[in-house]
């Protein structure tokens, strides 16, 4: 049978595949409802389009988090002996991984591409567009968004090469996803606090930071390039955008480093787990 096929089959025979597209359809959905509402709410100032785009990303966040435990569980098949065992006997190691590494990414991406399409039509039709939103801008997104689901295929795959079990592989992930920019949060202050420089500027935090310099450079931080995702005419006559609640100099390569880590990373993540799947035992 083919491997893309059996992947698929897996997928979709659960509950865990129908969730996933569920819960993009349904951020689309509550995106469109919510700044409905808003605009009736609001009889003398009509809702930005771009803000309907902006309340769809925040509601994908959910189908996200799914997606990176659906690949936890694809990746950690040598937790199920009877799977592993029909994988492994009519599959490479190289063809299982890189399979379940491109279904993934692309299943992520055709999901998220088709539901942003929806919502940007319907908020087109149904909202103000005076202040449009750039292709230029919008494309620069996509592609950090391609680029950043395969590194966050490429990480599960090393952590499910690292631990057997689905939840300490899982929990390491988001450690890395979630945990350490909540960390970055409350440490950057204490740091500062605890050096005398409290009364440093906020902006230049960055900057002074030896826990913010951390930040910068790592990988999962790319994600913020999402806000390219909507960028208007105004943000651009302007030169600046908002990422997190703050205002960033509008520049393609504001997530350089992060970016170029995640590329240095991604294939070295790739690999040993390869390596690590075709030397474990069942």
């Amino acid at each position: 049978m083919n491997l893309w096929k059996v992947e698929l089959i897996l997928l979709f025979r659960s509950w865990r595949g129908w969730t996933l597209v569920s819960l993009y359809f349904l951020a689309s959905i509550l995106s469109v409802i919510t700044n409905y509402f808003i605009d009736k709410a609001n009889e003398g100032e009509l809702v930005p389009y771009a803000d309907v785009i902006e309340m769809y990303l925040l509601f994908t966040i959910p189908a996200g988090i799914l997606f990176i435990g659906l690949v936890v569980s694809s990746m950690s098949f040598d937790a199920n002996q009877n799977l592993s065992i029909f994988l492994r006997m009519r599959f490479s190691f190289r063809k299982i991984l890189l399979t379940k590494l491109v279904i993934y990414v692309l299943l992520s991406e055709a999901l998220f591409l088709f539901t942003f399409a929806i919502t940007f039509i319907s908020s087109m039709v149904m909202f103000d567009t005076v202040d449009s939103i750039s292709i230029k801008w919008f494309l620069f997104g996509f592609l950090f968004n391609i680029l950043n689901s395969i590194f966050w295929v490429c990480l599960v795959t090393f952590t499910s090469a690292v631990f057997k079990s689905t939840v300490a592989s899982l929990l390491l992930v988001l450690a890395l996803i979630i945990g350490f920019p909540i960390l970055v949060g409350i440490a950057t202050p204490l740091e500062l606090v605890a050096r005398g420089l409290w009364e440093t500027p906020e902006s230049e935090w960055d900057n002074v930071s030896y826990v913010a310099k951390i930040n910068n450079w790592w990988p999962t931080t790319i994600s913020d390039t999402d806000n390219f995702l909507t960028v208007t005419k105004s943000e651009i006559k302007a030169e600046t955008i908002m990422v997190n609640f703050e205002e960033v100099v509008l520049d393609p390569w504001f997530r350089l480093k992060p970016f170029m880590v995640s590329l240095f990373l991604a294939p070295f993540l790739w690999l040993y787990a390869w390596r690590t799947y075709s030397r474990r035992e069942i």
